[in-house]
């Protein structure tokens, strides 16, 4: 069983380094932060010299053109520079983040395929703008680099979409990468999905959408105290997935409109190709009317239950009466029910029980048995 975290500690389960990400609201306090440490005071600085240097070099560009509007050159350098001392921490961090995190997504053979493809459309881009410099301004000045802009982000683009047949060119043949795991948020409270890691039965890179981690988040801040509880275990979980497997989690950033969490993990999973690992019946169902594979916890340890058959006979301490007269309840080492018919004054006692029957139902099996007599009286 996987130890919860104190009440005051649920907020700090999940890492604050682009991986585990916070709610909105700390996301807003977070980039102010951020944009007033050390790194973004030398953005903004940065910012500001360049507003000034731009605005001011703009401003005697326009003061020698008579036929334009007269601008003051201290004035336009006043202004770019106090943009640039406001924006230019932000707009950098976000880039470098929105950056970041679309490298983390892509393989080692896709960052491969589009380098090449990359160079092979800037070095055509080159080639097409030597013979556009010739036109006569401002075409001249402005047509060549954006067709070598246009043709890169092409080559790029096609790189990536080729790169099967590209690294077979190149004697790389494209090794298909490890399988993707998507986990919902059933199978993070779960909490078996660790040990079934650890062990090695589920193998591949993990992912968690942002979605799953919202609904966690409002799960573990839920005014009813058991529902509270399975939130924050399950974000016990994550943080312990984290520890183990460290890169080997990733966070994929929420759909943009927002989705409902079950429609965007089914997307997510289709996206990667990967497979669902999840404990939501319902859920599995829907996955699998979408051509998806499913891993579910549940069927698994169900499949790895000892069995039992019937004309069995085992030894069974009766816990309590069964919901018919005079039924009697009992548990099997891994969990599994046993209702023993006509055995409820038996109840408290180690009683020898001969199989009848079983029944697999949704929640689990049952098994139906009766008093093997051996002359004992209640």
């Amino acid at each position: 069983m996987v130890a919860l975290k104190p009440p005051q500690d649920a907020a700090q389960t999940a890492s604050t380094e682009g991986t585990i990400e916070h709610p909105p609201v700390d996301r807003r306090r977070a980039r102010a932060e951020r944009a007033n440490a050390p790194i973004g005071r030398l953005l903004r600085y940065s910012g500001l010299f360049v507003g000034a240097l731009v605005g001011w070099s703009f401003g005697g560009v326009l003061a020698a053109r008579p036929e334009l509007v007269g601008a003051s050159q201290l004035f336009l350098a006043a202004v770019l520079a106090a943009l640039g001392f406001l924006t230019t921490p932000y707009v950098v961090f976000d880039l470098v983040d929105a950056i970041l995190l679309r490298l983390r997504t892509l393989t080692l053979d896709a960052l491969i395929a589009g380098g090449l493809g990359a160079f092979l459309g800037a070095l055509l881009g080159l080639l097409l703008a030597w013979p556009l410099a010739l036109l006569p301004r401002p075409a001249g000045q402005l047509v060549p680099p954006a067709i070598a802009l246009l043709a890169t982000l092409i080559g790029t683009l096609v790189g990536h979409s080729k790169r099967t047949e590209i690294l077979s060119l190149v004697g790389r043949a494209s090794r298909p990468g490890e399988p993707a795991l998507v986990l919902d948020t059933s199978a993070l409270i779960d909490g078996r999905i660790r040990a079934l890691l650890q062990t090695g039965f589920f193998e591949g890179t993990v992912y968690v959408p942002k979605e799953v981690l919202q609904e966690l988040h409002r799960i573990a801040e839920s005014r009813e105290s058991t529902r509270r509880a399975r939130g924050r275990r399950g974000l016990e979980v994550l943080r312990r997935l984290r520890e183990d497997l460290g890169a080997g989690l990733e966070v994929l950033s929420a759909f943009q409109p927002a989705r409902p969490t079950d429609e965007a993990v089914v997307a997510r999973c289709s996206e990667l190709g990967g497979r669902l690992v999840t404990c939501d019946q319902r859920l599995a169902d829907v996955a699998r009317v979408r051509g998806l594979i499913v891993l579910n916890p549940h069927q698994l340890a169900e499949a790895l239950r000892s069995p039992v058959h019937v004309g069995d006979q085992l030894t069974l301490l009766l816990v309590g009466p069964g919901r018919e007269p005079e039924q009697a309840i009992g548990y099997l080492e891994d969990g599994t029910l046993v209702v023993v018919e006509r055995a409820e004054s038996f109840i408290g006692r180690e009683v020898l029980v001969e199989v009848t029957r079983t029944l697999q139902t949704a929640s689990g099996r049952l098994v139906f048995g009766q008093l093997v007599q051996r002359g004992e009286t209640p």
